[in-house]
C-alpha cells in the first residue's frame, strides 16, 4: 500500500512540474502569453474566484499571440523595428538582448515553415580594409543563422550575406546590425 501511495505522489509532482515548467518555457519563447484580464466582472472572474489559487496563477495557451508578436511577416517587421538586430563593435557576438530577438523570431518562423530568410549582415566605422569590414558583417549575419537553426529553423531557408560598409543607417551604432528578409 505503501508502494502505491508514493507512485500517487510522484506522479502528481511530475504533473505539477510540467504545468509550471511547460507554460514557462513556452512563453519564454514567446509561444505562450497570459490573457489579460477582461475589464468589468463576467463569468471568467467568478470561474476563477472558485478555482483553487494554484490553477489560476497559470498562464493559459490563446488561441492567437498577442498583437505585438503576431506570427506573420508585419509581426517580424514589428519585432524587428522595437529591437532591431545590433553588435558591439568589432564585435560578431550577439548581445543577450538581441540574442532574445533572435530567439522570439525562431519562435515566429516556425510558424512559416514555407517562409525563406535571407540574413544580411552590415558594418561601420571598421578601420583597415574593405575586406576586413566584409568579413564581420558576415560573420554577424552567420551569427544570427546559427541562433536561428538552434531555435528550430531549418538551415536550408536561412541564406546569408555579408554586405560590410555599404548601407549605413545614421549612426555607426544602428549600422552595426543584421537585416532579417523574408522571402
Amino acid at each position: 500500500m505503501g508502494t502505491t501511495a508514493g507512485v500517487g505522489r510522484s506522479r502528481r509532482a511530475l504533473w505539477i512540474a510540467a504545468a509550471v515548467l511547460v507554460p514557462a518555457v513556452l512563453a519564454g519563447i514567446g509561444l505562450l502569453w497570459v490573457r489579460p484580464a477582461p475589464e468589468g466582472p463576467g463569468p471568467e472572474d467568478r470561474a476563477a474566484a472558485t478555482a483553487p489559487a494554484s490553477s489560476a496563477a497559470l498562464p493559459t495557451a490563446a488561441t492567437e499571440p498577442p498583437p505585438a508578436v503576431t506570427a506573420d511577416r508585419s509581426g517580424v517587421e514589428r519585432l524587428l523595428a522595437e529591437a532591431p538586430l545590433l553588435f558591439d563593435g568589432e564585435s560578431a557576438q550577439l548581445r543577450p538582448v538581441t540574442a532574445d530577438t533572435v530567439r522570439r523570431l525562431g519562435g515566429m518562423l516556425e510558424v512559416m515553415p514555407d517562409v525563406p530568410v535571407r540574413l544580411v549582415g552590415h558594418t561601420a566605422d571598421l578601420p583597415g580594409p574593405a575586406e576586413r569590414a566584409l568579413r564581420l558583417s558576415r560573420e554577424r549575419a552567420e551569427a544570427v543563422e546559427a541562433a536561428l537553426v538552434a531555435a528550430g529553423i531549418e538551415p536550408h531557408r536561412i541564406s546569408v550575406d555579408g554586405v560590410g560598409e555599404a548601407g549605413p543607417l545614421g549612426t555607426p551604432e544602428a549600422s552595426r546590425r543584421v537585416e532579417v528578409l523574408l522571402g
